[in-house]
C-alpha cells in the first residue's frame, strides 16, 4: 500500500493556526476606581499659643484646727464637709480642771489685793511719823519695799488668773473664717494634747477664692523670662484651668508670686496663680491643668495633625489638585496646637490636603473628594 504526502499541506495549516491566535485572545484593560479621600481645608487664623502645666488646688486658706489645751473631747458640733461660719462653735473639751485653775487664781488674785491694801495702810502710817522722826528711815524703805513687792504679787496674780481664763476659753474651739470643714481627726469621748498628732483636730478652707500651685522647668523658666514685660504681663494675668474631665473652668486667674529659688532636687520653679470660687466648684486638693497664654501667633495657616506625615525630619501634606488627584508638598512645621498643627511654610489657606491613612493613596493617585468639616467648631 502507497501513501501519498504533499510536503505543503502541514506548513499552510500551521501558519493557519498562527494567524488565528491573536484574533481568539482579546486585550482586557482595566481602570483602578478613584480612592474615596477625606479632604480638609487649610484656615488661617491668629492663634493663641498656650503652654499647660499639671497643677492642684488649694483653699485661699487653709488652716489645721488645733487642740491648745489638753482633755477629754466632749461633744463635736458640726457636720463633716460642711460649710461653717466664723465663730462657729465646732468642739468643746472637758473644762472642768480649769474652771477649777481659774477658781484658784481667782482666790490668789483676792489675797494678794487684801495683802495690797495692809501693805498701803502700813505704808501710809509709817511714812508721816518717819517725817516726824518718830520711827526712822529704815522703817519707812521696809513698809515701801512691803507695799511694792505686795502691788507686784497682785500684778502677778492678775496674770495668773488671766491665762487662767485664757485656757479655760480653749476648752471651746471655733471656726476662725468661713470655709468648709473636713474630716475630723477625732471623736466624742477622745482624749487630745497640744502637741503631737492628736492636736489637729480638723482642716478648714476657705475656698470663696483658691490658689493653684504649679511647676515649671527650668528652660521653660528662661524662656519665659526672655519675654517682653508686655508679653510676661499679658501671661501673667491669662491663666486658664482645665479640669479632669476637660472642660475648661469659666473662671480667669492670674499668677500671684514665684518661689524665690529653683528647686535643685527636681529643677522646677514653684508659680500659683488665684482664681475665683463663686460656686464652689473647686475644691482642696482637685488636679487640674494650668494653660498660661505665652504669645499670639499672627496669621498662622493651620492643618490636622493627621493631614502631615513625618519621616525623620521632613515633613510633607498630600494637596488635592483641580484634576482630583494628589501632589505630594514639603512643608515647615511649626508648633501644635490642640488638633492642628502650624504650617510656617509650604502651604497657604485655602489649600485643600488629604488625611492620611487612605489605603494604597500615593502621590498623582486618582481620588474621590470627601469633604471634612474641620475645625469641628466651625460653623
Amino acid at each position: 500500500m502507497k501513501f501519498s504526502f504533499d510536503s505543503k499541506r502541514p506548513l499552510l495549516g500551521l501558519l493557519s493556526l498562527v494567524l488565528l491566535l491573536p484574533s481568539c485572545k482579546e486585550a482586557v484593560v482595566t481602570e483602578a476606581p478613584p480612592l474615596k479621600v477625606n479632604v480638609v481645608t487649610a484656615i488661617q487664623n491668629d492663634v493663641p499659643l498656650y503652654e499647660e502645666f499639671v497643677a492642684q488646688v488649694y483653699g485661699k486658706s487653709d488652716v489645721d484646727i488645733r487642740a491648745r489645751v489638753e482633755g477629754w473631747v466632749t461633744s463635736v458640733n458640726f457636720k463633716e464637709g460642711s460649710a461653717v461660719k466664723k465663730g462657729q462653735l465646732l468642739y468643746t473639751i472637758d473644762d472642768i480642771e480649769y474652771k477649777n485653775r481659774m477658781d484658784r487664781q481667782a482666790s490668789e488674785v483676792t489675797r494678794a489685793n487684801t495683802e495690797l491694801v495692809r501693805a498701803e495702810s502700813e505704808l501710809s502710817r509709817v511714812r508721816p511719823l518717819t517725817e516726824l522722826n518718830a520711827l526712822s528711815q529704815k522703817d519707812l524703805d521696809n513698809a515701801v519695799a512691803e507695799y511694792e513687792a505686795a502691788k507686784a504679787h497682785v500684778n502677778a496674780t492678775q496674770s495668773s488668773l488671766d491665762n487662767a481664763k485664757i485656757e479655760l476659753g480653749y476648752t471651746r474651739v471655733y471656726a476662725p473664717f468661713d470655709g468648709i470643714i473636713g474630716i475630723s481627726n477625732v471623736r466624742e469621748g477622745d482624749y487630745v494634747s497640744r502637741v503631737g498628732g492628736s492636736s489637729v483636730l480638723a482642716t478648714i478652707s476657705s475656698v470663696d477664692g483658691v490658689r493653684v500651685r504649679f511647676q515649671i522647668s527650668e528652660r521653660e523658666y528662661l524662656r519665659i523670662a526672655q519675654l517682653s514685660m508686655e508679653e510676661r504681663a499679658e501671661a501673667r494675668n491669662n491663666v486658664q484651668l482645665i479640669l479632669a474631665d476637660g472642660t475648661v473652668y469659666s473662671e480667669m486667674g492670674s499668677v500671684s508670686f514665684g518661689d524665690r529659688e529653683i528647686d535643685p532636687s527636681t529643677g522646677t520653679l514653684t508659680l500659683e496663680a488665684s482664681f475665683p470660687n463663686p460656686t464652689g466648684l473647686l475644691r482642696p486638693g482637685l488636679f487640674v491643668k494650668a494653660r498660661i497664654l505665652m504669645s499670639t501667633y499672627p496669621g498662622a495657616v493651620m492643618v490636622p495633625q493627621r493631614a502631615v506625615a513625618q519621616l525623620q525630619h521632613i515633613a510633607q501634606v498630600y494637596v488635592v489638585t483641580d484634576s482630583s488627584s494628589l501632589q505630594v508638598t514639603s512643608v515647615e512645621t511649626g508648633p501644635k496646637v490642640g488638633d492642628a498643627w502650624i504650617i510656617k511654610s509650604g502651604l497657604k489657606a485655602g489649600d485643600r490636603v488629604a488625611i492620611i491613612g487612605a489605603a494604597g493613596l500615593t502621590a498623582d493617585s486618582k481620588i474621590e473628594v470627601v469633604d471634612q468639616k474641620w475645625p469641628e467648631d466651625q460653623k
